[in-house]
């Protein structure tokens, strides 16, 4: 994201990232063991939003977002797989919860960086 960037330009780069993220949830979600991988898809989708604010990934206030999606993760990959033990059912509400998960994960750490960016309004 450029300097000269907004912060409702960089909310909007966000939402598009988010959405992305959580598409990729809906469509392979599925797949035996994917929670975990796609868990580690929401640090990365994380670390995107903090970029698209302006924000570096690693630095004090962004390790904190991290942290917190890492557990909101980890819960619903964890969830996400016992679900997934069902066949056919179990598959579809797996994908939909992780799609979900991946969804509320966004908009919160959306939310997070919006407050916390350099970028003006």
């Amino acid at each position: 994201m450029s300097a000269s960037a907004t912060k409702a330009e960089a909310e909007r780069r966000a939402r598009t990232l988010v959405d992305r993220w959580a598409k990729a949830n809906l469509f392979t979600g599925w797949i035996p063991g994917a929670a975990f991988a796609l868990g580690a898809a929401d640090m990365l989708m994380i670390r995107q939003v903090g970029e698209a604010f302006g924000i570096p990934a690693f630095d004090e206030e962004a390790l904190k977002a991290h942290l917190g999606g890492v557990l909101g993760s980890l819960t619903g990959a964890v969830a996400g797989e016992a679900i997934g033990a069902i066949p056919l059912v179990g598959w579809a509400v797996k994908s939909v919860t992780l799609h979900i998960k991946a969804e509320a994960i966004g908009k919160a750490v959306i939310d997070y960086f919006r407050e916390r960016s350099p970028l003006p309004d």
